[in-house]
């Protein structure tokens, strides 16, 4: 069975890269650096599963990707990480079961397993 593909956009290096070697073993990585890249990425790749992604990033930020993503790509699930708690409004802007939540500094082990309950394919009934 072929790994769940899923984009990671965040504009710092280190943790785009400390990210993805976490994720690796679970899903195919497709990387970003900005908001404008990962909105290319997530409108424009195939297969795409899911989305983490950084709230504050060059270009568009998370949120604004985000909500395109959500209309042009209702299939894509996603979690927003932000440095700080982000609002009950923009929670509810985003209340879907598409859209995760995740916030920063938070333990690498947390990040894992809501990657997993939110990007793992839907058990056939």
């Amino acid at each position: 069975m072929p790994k769940p593909l899923i984009l990671i956009a965040d504009d710092e290096e280190l943790l785009r890269e400390l990210y993805a070697e976490l994720l690796q073993p679970h899903y195919e990585i497709v990387l970003s650096r900005n908001g404008t890249e990962a909105r290319e990425k997530a409108l424009s790749t195939p297969g795409l599963r899911g989305i983490l992604m950084d709230v504050q990033m060059p270009g568009m930020n998370g949120l604004q990707v985000a909500r395109e993503v959500l209309v042009k790509r209702p299939e894509v699930r996603i979690i927003i990480m932000s440095g700080t708690d982000v609002t009950y409004r923009v929670r509810q802007m985003f209340a879907s079961e598409q859209v995760a939540f995740l916030v920063k500094p938070f333990e690498l082990e947390a990040l894992l397993l809501l990657a997993k309950q939110h990007f793992s394919p839907p058990v056939p009934e």
